[in-house]
């Protein structure tokens, strides 16, 4: 008995426990998909269909679709946006629904809902409209990057099977619970991220740099990177293309397979060479400095105010960078972390100091 029960409970609480890590963590469309599936494997598990069972999977096929397209097409807003509440109420409505609406009036949403004008089932209908909720989900990985988007688009994916006609009880249940662990491990990843990567260059970040090196043991060398003259080309171009440089230069750094590149601050980052590759940790700096250098960087500069162009327009055009390298290495007189972060910011100085583009090892 207790097994027969336990894959209709697993969701609502899988669910449940993703709910509270999303409302933690401030994903608050996560928050809005997870409340409607928590209620939505709640009312095929029964205990939101007091007539009878099938009201339960009717409700959840009938509202679950237009309330999860609604949460995946919303923009990320605080948890108390108007937009929020609203569908929340909706939800509410139909929940009040579920439990108190006449046999009569329930016949007549039943037929209405999920798209009543189509000639398909209530489940095919559900299942569609769900799946376009899991691609607009998607749709934002592709265009922004963002993990809990491609997350999201994997739970709603799956939210979309359990609406299918063809599941039934203990299959729906089952296709809901896993769509509580995707989206558990989807919260926990794209917070791991946030807290541990750079947004703008995609590598892992000064937090990182610290975890990593309070790891490290034996020989190892690191390379403090520095965008030359990065504050003259943020005051001539503007931010965003100073930003465009600064990923340019990630991209250039991510290249660099031998050692592992992390994004420091500002305009420095850092390279990490461990192992026996740290004895040439040198010459892979010179060839990464080459590699900056050769980059070409398309950007859009704003012109100074006053001064704008004759189309009106920001000028495009195509600028090259180039970056000083300090690198340092950990040996008898620089044993601690902090001591090889120091030497290498002091080669990185003597670098500057030597005309720039140039790498100067300690």
């Amino acid at each position: 008995m207790a097994m027969a029960l336990w894959p209709g409970w697993a969701a609502p609480l899988l669910n449940g426990i993703a709910f509270l890590l999303a409302l933690g963590f401030r994903r608050n469309r996560a928050v809005l998909v997870l409340i409607v599936l928590i209620f939505s494997s709640l009312a095929i598990v029964g205990v939101l269909a007091p007539a009878a069972d099938m009201r339960g999977t009717d409700a959840a096929r009938m509202f679950a679709p237009w309330l999860l397209l609604a949460a995946a097409a919303l923009p990320e807003r605080g948890p108390l946006a108007r937009r929020n509440l609203v569908l929340l109420l909706l939800l509410l409505i139909a929940i009040w629904l579920t439990f108190d609406a006449p046999d009569h009036v329930w016949s007549s949403l039943r037929g209405a809902l999920p798209f009543g004008l189509l000639p398909w089932s209530a489940g095919a209908l559900a299942a569609v409209l769900t799946f376009v909720a899991a691609g607009l989900c998607i749709l934002r990985w592709v265009l922004n990057g963002a993990p809990m988007e491609a997350g999201l688009g994997i739970v709603l994916g799956l939210a979309a099977f359990a609406l299918l006609p063809t599941m039934h009880g203990e299959a729906s249940s089952t296709a809901f619970a896993f769509a509580g662990i995707c989206a558990l491990f989807a919260v926990l990843y794209a917070s791991y991220r946030m807290a541990f990567m750079d947004a703008l260059s995609g590598l892992p970040n000064r937090r990182a740099l610290d975890e990593t090196l309070a790891q490290l043991s034996g020989d190892y060398a690191i390379a403090m990177v520095d965008v030359d003259h990065f504050k003259l080309f943020n005051d001539t171009h503007g931010h965003a293309a100073g930003d465009r440089v600064l990923q340019t230069v990630a991209q250039q750094l991510r290249r660099e397979r031998r050692g592992r590149a992390f994004r420091y601050g500002g305009e420095e980052f850092c390279l990490l060479f461990t192992g026996s590759r740290h004895r040439e940790a040198a010459a892979m700096c010179e060839d990464t400095r080459a590699r900056i250098e050769a980059a070409r960087v398309r950007i859009r500069s704003t012109p100074a105010k006053g001064k704008r162009s004759q189309a009106g327009r920001a000028d495009t055009s195509e600028v090259k960078v180039t970056a000083s390298i300090g690198v340092a290495f950990r040996d008898a007189q620089t044993r601690f972390p902090s001591d090889v972060l120091k030497a290498a910011d002091q080669a990185l100085y003597r670098a500057k100091a030597k005309g720039r583009n140039r790498v100067i090892a300690r």
